[in-house]
């Protein structure tokens, strides 16, 4: 099943937001898996949501509500409403021009829902093709697994063979009809599903290679402005950020729960050429990312759901992440492993470390961008997962036992296999 992400993106009234603030935080967020006005386990397409309050003097105050959920959207916002209408009428009712007189008034609702959507330049999904259910269910299946072979080690089986341990575990599954599932492991992409995105490369280069010579001017005139500008950037300022991370790690390193959650919003440099060049740079990296199917984001194998939106009219940035692990390794697998994509996108915005030809210096000081990252970040009222015990990893590996278990492996497959556990 395809997975959808996008955000609902409204302007709060100016009178509301401290009211939209405290609903978020003291009557949702503090009760969030047993609250009746935003009911998110009932919500069974849901993977990941949050919702943010941003305040800024220039463009105004923003709730931003994330949702990461297995398609079509119209079943989604159908369930939504269902179970959350009460919850959406309070919240958007501070926001402006919500047209709705009553949390009844679904229409209306919904449609100023719709006109709201703001989709991603450019996402990253890391264990594709999981919906939430069968993220569960397999989640659940490797935990029977696991507790029977606890079982099988206590009782000293004479055949301690990997095949035999394999054979024991394919006897256990078939001798349960609720365990019955587990052998029709169907594919986490179709073959069209993997096709496409690499026929839409295949036609970009095509077409660049037609348009080679009207492209490769405008390429040498592009590099020369971009490094004219770069030049020209000023130094990024310091930032006293002691305060606002106080406020950030609240909602950072939860116990019992392995993720985190990210929002930030950056101004893009002023100028058409920035934005231009901010959004075909995500194009591109949009374009390539879809063909990525090993749940890594260049080389890093932490992210649930990430994706970039240029909202205000292409004026500033909007960045949302659900990872694994703390916000210091992440920021650290960044700087470490993609350092160079990083800085193509974050240099056109400003107060990011100063960049050279786009992509190179720029993120490789790590502590100014870690500074300038802290600063963008903004604190997540609400947030939720649907899984928070769960890493990219975990659900990976919990894919390949079910994808595994009745399947034809050598003997080697088949060690690797057991080793699952």
């Amino acid at each position: 099943m395809a997975q959808i992400i996008l955000t609902f993106v409204t302007r709060i009234k100016p009178d509301k937001v401290e009211e939209l603030r405290n609903l978020l935080d003291n009557e949702i967020a503090k009760h969030l898996l047993d609250n009746p006005l935003l009911p998110f386990p009932s919500l069974t397409r849901l993977h990941f949501a949050s919702l943010v309050v941003t305040e800024d003097k220039t463009y105004g105050d923003y709730l931003v509500f994330e949702n990461n959920f297995d398609g079509p959207l119209n079943d989604y916002l159908d369930e939504l409403y269902r179970h959350a209408a009460v919850g959406l009428h309070r919240i958007y009712s501070c926001c402006v021009d919500y047209p709705a007189t009553s949390a009844s008034d679904r229409a209306r609702t919904l449609a100023y829902l719709r006109q709201h959507i703001v989709r991603p330049n450019a996402y990253h999904i890391g264990n594709l093709g999981r919906s939430v259910e069968r993220t569960k269910r397999e989640d659940g299946l490797r935990d029977r697994v696991e507790a029977f072979l606890d079982g099988v080690v206590r009782q000293k089986s004479n055949d301690a063979s990997v095949g035999g341990v394999r054979h024991k575990v394919q006897g256990f599954t078939r001798a349960f009809p609720a365990l019955a599932w587990a052998a029709q492991a169907e594919p986490r992409q179709t073959q069209m599903e993997r096709f496409i995105p690499r026929l839409k490369i295949g036609i970009a280069a095509v077409i660049a290679l037609v348009l080679l010579p009207i492209l490769i001017p405008l390429l040498i005139f592009w590099v020369l402005v971009l490094r004219y500008k770069e030049k020209r950037d000023p130094s990024p300022a310091s930032f006293d950020i002691n305060e606002h991370v106080g406020n950030l790690v609240e909602r950072e390193d939860r116990t019992r729960v392995v993720q985190n959650h990210m929002t930030s919003i950056t101004l893009v440099k002023p100028g058409s050429f920035r934005r231009v060049t901010l959004w075909s740079l995500l194009w591109l990296v949009n374009l390539i990312a879809r063909t990525s199917d090993k749940g890594e984001l260049s080389g890093i194998p932490s992210i649930h759901f990430a994706h970039w939106s240029m909202i205000d009219k292409g004026r500033r940035l909007l960045f949302v992440s659900n990872f694994d692990g703390s916000w210091e390794n992440y920021l650290d697998d960044f700087i470490d492993k993609a350092s160079t994509g990083l800085t193509g996108i974050w240099s056109n915005t400003v107060g990011f470390p100063r960049a050279r030809w786009l992509v190179l210096d720029g993120a490789r000081d790590g502590s100014l961008f870690k500074a300038n990252a802290r600063d963008k970040q903004i604190y997540t009222n609400v947030w939720y997962s649907a899984y928070p015990s769960l890493t990219v990893q975990t659900i990976d590996n919990s894919s390949a036992i079910r994808e595994q278990m009745f399947a034809s492996l050598d003997e080697a497959a088949t060690r690797e296999w057991v080793w699952r556990f």
